[in-house]
């Protein structure tokens, strides 16, 4: 029986080289240029927060560095894609997937445009049923866009999965009620965000035979 796989871009399709850790940097001194009141210090709480929440922090406490702030993280993608690679057997695995009768989407909080364009560049468009963007929905932990997946494609919470390197994938999949399988995730980490899964693989061809296997019975917490 096929699904719903969801798949995160960075890091686990394609490695773009953005340096997340330096739009943090440039993030927290804007922040701290319009006076946010937790920007200061080490700012522990708004690194742990994704990208889209920090930047939602920013601009409920001064709204015009709204502008700005996604400028910085633009800018960080499109340097960070010059540079892209691709996972090994990233291409060969998802085509098999959807030989197998999988339906596929790509679930990313990075810009449409610089999405496409790696999609186009590693050969990997044909692959995906859709493609879904910060420009078409809400970013990760939010489970907007696995939603949208689900509603678009016609597939149930019980036969979707997320597969993602993050927490944030892991985290937006509870809430949509659906499996998060890790990829390449530390499960020290994901047990500190407090963030269930069904497996962790190493490599994209370790998800063959677990998706073509016997699927979790118990129902996917946190959906909300």
């Amino acid at each position: 029986m096929s699904g719903l796989i969801v798949f995160d871009f960075d890091n686990t399709l394609v490695h773009s080289k953005i340096d997340f850790l330096g739009i943090r940097r440039e993030l927290l001194e804007l922040l701290r240029q319009a006076g946010h009141p937790e920007a200061y210090g080490e700012a522990e709480g708004l690194m742990r927060l994704s990208i889209g929440q920090i930047i939602a922090s920013g601009t409920a406490h001064a709204p015009d560095i709204h502008d700005e702030a996604w400028r910085i993280v633009v800018e960080y993608e499109t340097a960070g894609m010059i540079a892209a690679t691709i996972e090994p057997n990233a291409v060969e695995t998802l085509h098999a997937l959807r030989d197998h009768g999988f339906s596929l989407t790509v679930l990313t909080n990075n810009a449409r445009p610089a999405t496409l364009a790696a999609l186009d560049l590693f050969a990997m468009s044909s692959a995906f049923d859709l493609v879904l963007t910060r420009d078409e929905a809400a970013m990760k932990p939010d489970p907007a866009g696995i939603r949208i997946a689900m509603e678009r494609l016609a597939v149930g919470r019980d036969r979707t999965v997320m597969v993602g390197d993050s927490w944030m994938d892991g985290a937006a999949a509870a809430r949509a009620g659906v499996q998060y399988v890790g990829f390449q995730a530390r499960p020290t980490v994901l047990a500190e965000r407090g963030v269930a899964y069904w497996a962790v693989v190493e490599h994209l061809t370790d998800l063959m035979p677990l998706l073509t296997g016997p699927w979790p019975t118990e129902a996917a917490g946190g959906a909300s």
